[in-house]
């Protein structure tokens, strides 16, 4: 092995991300603990669903996971819409 090499990445040396609780996750998204169950569950056709993990019967979130899920739901059709007519009236 070289001594000048670079280090490969280490899962055990990187930091942990935060690990979240429903009632955490429902503050962040400022929605009821209710929708966070709802968003878990798979279903046909939508959004995808919010990532989770089991702990027995208890659901954890990894914070990085919610945050990229938030930001890669589809945009409501409004705000599409206003967006758009702002870009044709500064073009």
């Amino acid at each position: 092995m070289k001594r000048d090499a670079q280090p490969t990445s280490n899962p055990a040396t990187r930091p942990a991300p935060a690990i979240l609780t429903v009632q955490q996750v429902a503050d962040l998204l400022q929605i009821p603990k209710s929708s966070i169950y709802e968003k878990t569950r798979v279903r046909r056709g939508g959004a995808p669903p919010l990532p989770c993990r089991r702990v027995g019967k208890y659901l954890r979130f990894f914070d990085n996971e919610v945050m990229e899920w938030l930001v890669g739901l589809p945009q409501n059709r409004l705000v599409q819409q206003k967006r758009e007519s702002q870009r044709s009236r500064n073009s």
